[in-house]
């Protein structure tokens, strides 16, 4: 019986985070010196905006994906900030819900990589990596009530804007990757061990 092909879809909020994952790919390749991913497509979508994830990604999802790729065995990753769903009396999307759709739509498997709080947070893990691309003096750490304030608290000390959602040209590639996807592997796991060659898994 002829093995169902394998299509991974990573779905992320802005287009830093598209970056990001890119990069992430890029890094595990050389990391585990594989040539090849254990899928025959893996593809990425920015949706810009977390609000959009309920309306636009499913409509993306039945229009470029089960459209194109229905024969395929489909893999979802939902790649988002947390801080909008702490402690929130109205979350703005409901994430069981697109899970469930997208699942009814022909979704074989759907993944949630959340990140801690949100993405900038994610990158200051790499505070350092930070101010070598804003070319401003290292500091250990900077104070802000999120993520996102203490990125724009950085940018402004090199006379610069951070918009959050938005590609900023060279930022992900002067991160130190491996430092930070080492705190954040266990999110990762799904995404790693499924796109990785049978023999070689990174441990649970």
């Amino acid at each position: 019986m002829k093995k169902q092909k394998k299509c991974i879809v990573i779905y992320t909020e802005g287009e830093t985070e598209e970056e990001f994952y890119n990069l992430i790919l890029d890094k595990t390749k050389e990391k585990y010196k594989i040539r090849k991913f254990n899928a025959d497509l893996i593809t990425k979508k920015c949706i810009k905006g977390i609000c959009k994830f309920e309306n636009k990604l499913l409509s993306k999802f039945k229009k470029e994906i089960i459209s194109e790729y229905k024969e395929y065995r489909i893999i979802v990753y939902l790649c988002y900030d947390t801080d909008v769903f702490v402690d929130s009396v109205n979350p703005p999307i409901d994430r069981n819900k697109i899970e469930v759709s997208l699942k009814e739509m022909g979704a074989s498997e759907v993944f949630h990589i959340k990140a801690d709080k949100c993405i900038e947070d994610v990158f200051l893990y790499d505070i350092e990596g930070i101010c070598k691309f804003l070319k401003i003096k290292k500091v250990k750490s900077v104070s802000g009530k999120n993520g996102v304030e203490k990125m724009k608290k950085l940018f402004e000390r090199a006379n610069r804007v951070y918009q959050k959602g938005y590609s900023c040209e060279g930022l992900v590639k002067k991160l130190k990757i491996d430092l930070i996807e080492e705190k954040i592997e266990k999110q990762l796991l799904p995404l790693l061990n499924e796109i990785l060659p049978d023999d070689v898994k990174v441990k649970k």
